[in-house]
């Protein structure tokens, strides 16, 4: 009977695959018969932990050749030379050799799971067939939004199995009481999950030492504060943690073939929509892809809302619910435009052009495309982080933004009066895009902030906000309200309502 866990993450980096590694490890220390499943082309993939032969026979064949195993101290490392992100796109004759392969490892006590590199679609399948879901996070608030987003991602697809959390990397101060009891607070309000906490490791210099030796840190320095904390964590997992975590009677088989199936199904995601195939497919086969040239890197989307435009009053809340940590920031956001919604009045132009005017300028385009766009057209609403390389001087400086893009339809008066506020901000640039849009972009002098509007000509107008969380600072009571241009109510709301 083998119990299936899968340790995953909603952020790279977080210390994945070295804690999975060596609780393997510590679970074969204790008597148990471990597998590890991984994928050989993760960003610190396990043949790039470990100094491991390369795999025999040949690449690409879709036989029993396709599982690779490899021993190390006891335990078996298994992978496969086709990921599980491609099981989906595979046809029922390709797909038997590639299951029949994985169902001959069948005798583990316990398969551990190790989500480094894998595609969301992947991930989503083996949590969903998995015994228990340990959840890796960081102090990092970040770390801890995301993993709460993939939380929320389960629910969507009916996740039902245990969850624990993992906080890694924690120093003497972290509060890791604190952290584990607000997130399973947040998990059990919004998403009905009880969330155990199954540890904490600290940040230890061994684990790095170990990594440059490439050995696992608890073979080669068992006595560090990261080993003697792993070991715990094995006995975690041995006692309360692991309790009700069931072992299926038919080992593996009913485990893989499961996986394979669950890679065929929609996945659920935030805004009522699924998981697009053609898109996760495009990343899959162009690992290498070119990055925004701004910012070295993809942007990576947190959240996307579309509908009619009569749910923008809720959309800043229901964003919050899913996002969790980085509710915090868009909550502060979204306060901050609130106080702006309904105070703004006519006003002259900016003197500097800093976050103050930028939000102001935001919050009075929003109030005319509300008054303006009929209430039931479909307007979007994206969130994403955006890493910015800092190498252009022209524009924001080097550092990680959260980004705020709505899109929706303009006519020609919408436009003209969007483009007359944001003259009033100074340095503002107009240029033409290469499908012919024009495009009006504001830059904090600080360069810590952005706004900017593109009208294209299919009559659609995004407006983009970029700003660095946390760094923000609320607008003054007395700061210098300016509204709409003159003939438009002043008034879209009673002072007293919120937008949501």
């Amino acid at each position: 009977m083998t119990r299936i866990i899968t340790i995953t993450s909603g952020l790279d980096g977080v210390g994945k695959t070295h804690l999975a590694l060596n609780v393997a490890l510590e679970l074969v220390r204790k008597g148990h018969t471990v597998g590890l499943y991984h994928e050989e082309g993760g960003r610190l993939a396990i043949p790039q932990l470990l100094r491991l032969p390369p795999p025999p026979g040949q690449k690409g064949r879709l036989d029993t050749g396709g599982v690779i195993c490899r021993g190390y101290q006891g335990m078996d490392l298994l992978s496969s030379r086709l990921p599980l992100s491609l099981w989906h796109g595979l046809s029922a004759p390709e797909l038997e050799p590639v299951v029949a392969a994985h169902e001959a490892r069948a005798a583990y006590d316990d398969l551990l799971i190790d989500t480094s590199g894998f595609s969301a679609r992947a991930v989503v399948a083996c949590c969903l067939q998995s015994s228990l879901v340990v959840l890796v996070v960081t102090p990092e608030q970040r770390s801890q939004a995301e993993a709460f987003a993939l939380l929320k991602v389960l629910q969507l697809n009916g996740f039902d199995r245990r969850v624990a959390l993992l906080i890694n990397k924690v120093r003497e101060t972290t509060p890791v009481e604190e952290i584990h009891a607000r997130f399973a607070g947040q998990a059990r309000s919004w998403l009905g999950y009880e969330v155990g906490l199954l540890g904490s490791v600290a940040s230890d210099r061994h684990v790095v030492s170990a990594q440059g030796l490439r050995q696992a840190f608890t073979s080669i320095f068992p006595d560090a504060t990261a080993a003697t904390q792993v070991v715990k964590l094995a006995g975690a997992l041995d006692g309360d943690a692991g309790a009700g975590c069931a072992r299926d009677p038919a080992g593996l088989s009913d485990f893989w073939k499961a996986v394979a199936a669950a890679t065929h199904r929609p996945v659920h995601i935030a805004g009522n929509t699924d998981l697009e195939d053609d898109v996760e497919d495009a990343a899959l086969a162009r690992p290498e892809q070119p990055a925004d040239t701004r910012s070295g890197r993809t942007p990576s989307t947190l959240l996307r809302f579309e509908g009619p435009l009569d749910k923008l009053d809720n959309v800043m809340e229901s964003f919050s619910a899913v996002m969790h940590y980085l509710a915090d920031d868009m909550h502060a956001f979204h306060a901050r435009l609130i106080t702006l919604y309904d105070r703004t009045d006519e006003g002259g132009p900016w003197t500097v052009a800093d976050a103050d005017a930028l939000e102001m300028t935001l919050a009075v385009i929003l109030k005319a495309l509300k008054y303006a766009v009929p209430q039931r057209e479909t307007v979007c609403i994206q969130v994403e982080e955006s890493p910015v390389s800092g190498q252009d001087r022209g524009w924001l400086k080097r550092g990680r933004y959260i980004k705020y893009a709505f899109l929706v339809p303009g006519d020609e008066e919408m436009i003209a009066l969007i483009n007359a506020e944001l003259e009033r901000i100074p340095g503002l640039r107009q240029s033409k895009g290469e499908e012919g849009e024009c495009v009006c972009e504001a830059v904090t002098a600080t360069r810590d902030a952005c706004l900017s509007v593109i009208n294209t000509p299919q009559g659609q107008i995004r407006v983009h906000y970029w700003h660095r969380p946390g760094n923000d600072q609320a607008l003054q009571e007395d700061a210098p309200a300016r509204g709409l241009a003159k003939g438009k109510p002043a008034n879209l709301h009673p002072p007293a309502r919120r937008l949501h």
